[in-house]
């Protein structure tokens, strides 16, 4: 198989999510506190895709964020609250594609469509 193409698909962006999360300038404690409002809220949605976007990873940047939020929705997943996620790069920096499970029968927000 061509390793190049399998590790492409493993750390490139996605193009197909619903919504986009930017922790980008925000410190550790108010960024994982944003990822878990997130993912409160969408527990009781349906399920959704959400580019979770981390910002500059670069010195001189703010923390990196990359291990504690991957570790968040790492546990998100298995909690039962988040089906699918992958790290991926993206023209904002680092960050995940993450699938929500959500309610399958949940109705779309008047607001959000």
């Amino acid at each position: 198989m061509d390793e190049e193409r399998l590790l492409d698909g493993l750390i490139s962006g996605p193009d197909d999510a619903e919504y986009q999360l930017d922790l980008g300038g925000l410190d550790v404690p108010h960024a994982t506190e944003s990822v878990r409002q997130m993912l409160e809220r969408n527990r009781f949605r349906a399920p959704r895709t959400i580019l979770v976007t981390l910002g500059d990873p670069f010195p001189g940047g703010p923390q990196n964020l990359f291990q504690p939020i991957g570790r968040q929705l790492l546990e998100a997943r298995r909690g039962g609250i988040v089906d699918a996620m992958k790290p991926i790069t993206t023209d904002y920096g680092p960050g995940y594609w993450i699938r929500t499970v959500g309610k399958e029968d949940a109705e779309v927000d008047s607001a959000e469509s």
